[in-house]
Order: structure tokens, then C-alpha cells, then sequence
């Protein structure tokens, strides 16, 4: 049930190769390993997807596309997953991310002022052509931060995905045994 889903779910490869930056991979990207739905394909592409969609870098779907290439699993739903970090949860990725990187580092959590602070600096930064001061140690905090939240939301969906697929072959199996035992009776 849940590799019928995915695969009437995920987008054809020639839909995928489609996308301009898939160009600079080449043929590659059109490997049949890549395109496999399987539990263990699956769940490895949602821990990638998940861990490089939640960290706000520039071209994370480039990232993506690189991992599920060493690893070869299921790239589609990889890339599907680069869009958790969006305009509207950025915010509270952004947010936890701080409030992580703040428990670990023992510090106190961001105020209004400090966040204004930084934009000041950062905006200053860009009209002066990258000339100014930037404080690095928020971007420290935020850092540590964005990657442990991403290992955790990551390894959290990808130990789901495994329990979910896994109760779904079972449920299916006890329902064609079910189904045998009453044909059987008959």
C-alpha cells in the first residue's frame, strides 16, 4: 500500500530532468536506483530531504540531488522535501534553530533588539558592498543550532517513515491472511 502510494504520488523522471538545474547532472539523475520505491529508498530520501530542506542554504536542492547521487536512493522525494524551508516555516525553523544553538551553548535566548542588531549589521554589510562588521557569534549559535534541529527532524521522519511502511506491510499481510483463512472455511 505504501509503495502504490508513493509511486502514483511521485513525479515521472523525465518530469523531474525536466527542471532546469537537473541539467548540470546530466543522464545521471535518470538511473533506475534513483527512481526505486522501496522502504529502505524511501526512508533514506526523507532523512535527506528532510535534513538539507531544513537548513536555509542557498541551492539546497543542489545539495540534495548530490546526496541522493552517492547514496542512490529515491530522488524525487528527496527533492520534494527541499521545500520544508519555505517563506512561511522559515520562521520557526529560524527560531528553533536559535532556541537550540542557545540550550547548547548555554547562553541566553535572542531578544528584539539583538535581532535588530544583527539586521543593522547585515544590512549595513550589504550597502557597503560586503565592507563592515558582522558579529559571528550569533551565526554560531544559529548554526549549531539549524543543524542539530535538522539531524533530529530528519532521523525523527526517517525512523516514522520506517514504523509506518513496516505497519503497513504488516496490516496488508494480516488481511490476506484473513482473507485465506475465511476461503478456506468456506
Amino acid at each position: 500500500m505504501a509503495k502504490k502510494f508513493f509511486q502514483s504520488w511521485l513525479p515521472s523522471p523525465e518530469k523531474v530532468n525536466q527542471l532546469k538545474f537537473m541539467r548540470i547532472f546530466g543522464q545521471r539523475t535518470l538511473n533506475p536506483v534513483l527512481w526505486y520505491v522501496n522502504r529502505k529508498s524511501i526512508s533514506h530520501a526523507v532523512f535527506i530531504g528532510t535534513f538539507w530542506g531544513i537548513l536555509p542554504v542557498p541551492f539546497h536542492s543542489v545539495f540534495i540531488v548530490l546526496t541522493v547521487l552517492l547514496i542512490e536512493v529515491n530522488l524525487p522525494l528527496s527533492l520534494t522535501l527541499a521545500w520544508l524551508s519555505n517563506p512561511l516555516t522559515v520562521v520557526p525553523i529560524l527560531y528553533l534553530g536559535f532556541w537550540l544553538g542557545s540550550k547548547i551553548f548555554q547562553v541566553n535566548m535572542i531578544d528584539k533588539d539583538m535581532i535588530l542588531g544583527v539586521l543593522h549589521q547585515i544590512l549595513n554589510w550589504i550597502k557597503n558592498f560586503g565592507h563592515g562588521h558582522i558579529d559571528l557569534h550569533l551565526a554560531k549559535i544559529l548554526v549549531t543550532g539549524l543543524v542539530l534541529e535538522a539531524l533530529l527532524a530528519a532521523l525523527l521522519l526517517y525512523i516514522s517513515t520506517r514504523i509506518i511502511w513496516r505497519w503497513t506491510v504488516l496490516r496488508k499481510w494480516h488481511k490476506r491472511e484473513v482473507k485465506y483463512l475465511h476461503k478456506t472455511v468456506e
